[in-house]
């Protein structure tokens, strides 16, 4: 479903499904999973500060056959270890330096989003097994397992409580209705939503007027990875999040 009503969402999707599949052979990422520092910052994520050890061979292996997914690519002149370690920084700096260096017409963005999906198995191991490090409560618009920002807010059971995910380690957190993800604007008037037409309320995205920043809402009776891990249905899993998958030049071929 998702490839045929989003053709130009192929590429994304097909790196996603390997990461996925790669998530579910998770014996060499949950190896890895390190313990968190003792002496972290206030409101830092749980893996701030944290030291991982990967195994380097598997780990090579494994960015290599995700960069063969995309031509402009060269694996070969992509050092895997320094992209797994500059993405789980959100160092996106490194990762542009990396592209240069490598050649071959490398474009940072590509690289970028391929360095992203290649530390997705690593941080879905993390969440697993740190999951009961995670704080009761945050209300920060970040992940309080990796730090990024959130892919989408769902709005679930008969409440409509509103829960952040979190789109690189799966970790989901509550926060309140009336505040904005990016810049903590609580004004009502300050911040909106937009809804498809046709009356449609399952799908939305929230607008913040105050810093401009803007994420996706959805409606389900359960959190997406909830409904995906009863159903034991990766299929679905990829085709609810092509519906909101970028239109990527940059990884079109």
């Amino acid at each position: 479903m998702a490839r045929r009503d989003n053709p130009e969402s192929e590429a994304w999707l097909g790196l996603l499904e390997a990461a996925l599949g790669e998530s579910e052979d998770g014996a060499v990422w949950e190896a890895a999973v390190p313990t968190p520092a003792a002496a972290r910052p206030i409101k830092a994520p749980v893996l701030s500060h944290a030291q991982m050890t990967v195994d380097g061979r598997a780990a090579r292996s494994w960015v290599r056959r995700l960069l063969k997914l995309t031509p402009q690519v060269n694996p070969r002149r992509i050092d895997g270890l320094e992209l797994l370690e500059a993405a789980v920084c959100h160092d996106d700096a490194r990762i542009d330096a990396l592209a240069a260096a490598g050649g071959g017409g490398a474009e940072p963005h590509t690289l970028r989003v391929l360095g992203q999906m290649a530390v997705l198995p690593l941080l879905q191991a993390c969440a697993r097994g740190l999951a009961s490090h995670l704080p009761p409560t945050w209300w920060e618009g970040y992940c309080p397992l990796c730090g990024a920002w959130p892919v989408v807010a769902e709005y679930t059971g008969l409440e409509r409580k509103r829960r952040l995910r979190c789109g690189r380690c799966g970790t989901g957190w509550a926060i309140p209705l009336l505040r904005c993800v990016f810049c903590d604007e609580t004004a009502h008037d300050q911040l909106g939503y937009l809804t498809p037409e046709a009356g449609e309320q399952t799908r939305k995205i929230e607008v913040c007027h105050t810093c401009k920043g803007y994420v996706k809402g959805v409606t389900m009776a359960l959190s997406i990875f909830e409904e995906w891990r009863l159903a034991h249905d990766a299929d679905a899993f990829r085709d609810w999040l092509a519906r909101g998958a970028p239109s990527d030049d940059a990884l079109s071929e």
